[in-house]
Order: structure tokens, then C-alpha cells, then sequence
């Protein structure tokens, strides 16, 4: 019998040492890194895009946050926003008219984009921020496709699904009037 009891106290002895250990690990053991150190800083980024068709002018201002070290570089008078943080790609954004092709955001990626990627499957519409996103994606990148008044333009975002949460942020800001 006093083996038993001696058998029994060394376990509960052991279960203490082993259960205050690791609490002592999961609470002390481990620095606490404080959620303000995650938060990436945004600011506006903002251009216009210009289109003629058949004599008219059209015309689309856009704006959406970019992370604060980002860089970016503008091409097609505005239309192709390449956004670069740290010298990582962050994103390409661009603005397409379709007053004249009429495509659909779910026509522009499989006539457009899908020709130029190997695989890309249309995963569903998303709203994020003010729009109703297409989504596509491919083993390592992501589309984002939305209408802007009422078709007349498109607004693609590209980006890799490394920066999935980041981007995010970006598509939550987009304006475009």
C-alpha cells in the first residue's frame, strides 16, 4: 500500500512540474509582440485615366491606398499602376475603358487574362470596399476585377497571394468616379 501512495504522489509531483512548465513557457517564455508592430501604414495614391471613343472623352479619377513605402510607377497615360514595396511586387492595377468591347469582369479574365496564364480558375465575387470583385486565381497570383459605372470601365488588380491581407486593404480603398 505504501508504494501505491508513493507511485501516486510522484505522479501528481510530475503532472505539477510538467503543467506549471508549460504554462510557465506559453505566458513568460515567449516576448509578446504588440498588434501596432503588424499594421502596415497606407496612403492615398490617386491619377485619372482618359479615353476617346468615336469623338467622346472619357474620363475616370481613381483612388486607393498603397502602403506607405511602397513605390509605384505609372504607365499607359495612367491606365498601369505598378506598385512595388520594398522592391517587392505588392500589385498592378489597371484601368481598363470597355464602353467600346463591353467586356464583363468574368469576360475579361477568360479573354484576356486566361490566354496569358497557365491555369487560372474564376473562384466567385467577393464585395470588398465600395465593388463586387470577380476573383480569379493561379497557383501563386490572384485577380481582382469589378465594374465601374456601370461597365463602362474595368478596374484589375493583380497580385501574388503573399500579400493576399495587404491587398486587401488596398481593394477595401478603391474609388474610382
Amino acid at each position: 500500500m505504501k508504494t501505491y501512495v508513493a507511485i501516486l504522489i510522484g505522479i501528481v509531483v510530475l503532472f505539477g512540474v510538467v503543467f506549471g512548465g508549460y504554462n510557465f513557457i506559453k505566458t513568460r517564455g515567449v516576448e509578446q509582440v504588440p498588434e501596432t508592430q503588424n499594421q502596415l501604414n497606407m496612403v492615398a495614391f490617386n491619377g485619372d485615366v482618359v479615353r476617346l471613343f468615336d469623338g467622346e472623352e472619357n474620363k475616370v479619377n481613381y483612388t486607393f491606398d498603397i502602403p506607405e513605402t511602397a513605390s509605384t510607377s505609372v504607365e499607359m497615360e495612367g491606365a498601369f499602376i505598378k506598385i512595388k514595396n520594398a522592391s517587392v511586387p505588392y500589385a498592378n492595377i489597371y484601368i481598363s475603358y470597355e464602353g467600346f468591347r463591353g467586356f464583363s469582369p468574368l469576360d475579361y479574365i477568360t479573354e484576356v487574362i486566361a490566354p496569358h496564364v497557365a491555369v487560372i480558375n474564376p473562384t466567385g465575387t467577393s464585395t470588398i470596399g465600395a465593388y463586387e470583385w470577380q476573383i480569379a486565381e493561379s497557383e501563386g497570383s490572384e485577380w481582382h476585377v469589378a465594374p465601374i459605372n456601370d461597365g463602362m470601365w474595368l478596374v484589375i488588380v493583380e497580385n501574388k497571394k503573399t500579400v493576399h491581407n495587404q491587398v486587401q486593404k488596398t481593394l477595401e480603398s478603391v474609388k474610382l468616379d
